[in-house]
């Protein structure tokens, strides 16, 4: 369910019964040439009204453009981390008012990590709330992994728009699909030390707004991906209340 579509006495009846919320979160930003620049925004919705119905939750506000600073190009919009974490911040102190107690934040974007994670803690320090994260690229790369889903490994599987991204387009959305344009595109720069985290931007490491492998890709993949992805999510929700 969704609160956009709800009317507040369906919202009151909720609350009276669950305390928590999902909330998607996204970003605008070039993802190769055939996929679209909402292409986190998307993924954010479409698992976040999939875990809701698993779980009987409410979908609160998606928040669809993010801090996408280090991104490039025609299309891309981006907001300031500060402005960001402030709109976040007032729409989870909002549904706080009302009676949401347990917030699970369901973003693909690495940039809004951070300021949501800073949210995550006030929530928690000031006013009890309990919050979790489902930070969706690094959430889903061991369960293709373990599973054996994807065909190639490393950033080419996981990179920007690659096969696991271009792999759930096909399934969740595959009228946005441009399977003409599909490309492979080796990263420029590479680091043999994933335990080191590198502040590099997309131009940094690729010309085609993408990086890894998308002819690789198929709907089954994604189809697995998310089936996958969701038996984990809603173990661990259901743990968590």
């Amino acid at each position: 369910m969704k609160l956009l579509e709800m009317n507040t006495l369906d919202f009151q009846k909720y609350v009276e019964k669950n305390d928590a919320v999902i909330i998607p979160s996204g970003a605008f930003e070039i993802w190769g040439p055939h996929l679209p620049v909402g292409a986190d925004t998307i993924i954010a919705e479409e698992m976040a009204n999939r875990l809701a119905d698993r779980m009987g939750w409410l979908v609160g506000p998606t928040i669809p453009v993010g801090d996408s600073l280090f991104s490039w190009g025609p299309g891309a919009v981006t907001a300031r981390p500060d402005s960001f974490r402030d709109y976040f911040e007032d729409i989870c102190m909002s549904l706080l008012k009302h009676g949401i107690k347990r917030f699970c934040f369901l973003n693909p974007h690495v940039g809004n990590v951070a300021p949501i994670s800073q949210v995550a803690a006030k929530l928690k320090i000031e006013h009890g709330a309990e919050c979790c994260l489902f930070d969706w690229w690094r959430f889903i790369q061991p369960l293709c992994t373990e599973e054996n889903i994807l065909d190639t490994d490393g950033i080419m599987s996981h990179g920007h728009a690659s096969e696991a991204g271009t792999s759930l387009f096909m399934y969740l959305r595959p009228d946005l699909v441009k399977t003409d344009r599909l490309i492979r595109t080796e990263p420029k720069r590479t680091n043999d030390f994933p335990d080191v985290q590198v502040f590099w931007s997309l131009p940094d490491l690729t010309d085609t707004a993408m990086v890894g492998d998308a002819t690789t890709a198929s709907k089954e993949k994604g189809e697995k991906i998310v089936e996958k992805a969701l038996e984990r999510m809603t173990a661990f929700l259901k743990q968590w209340r």
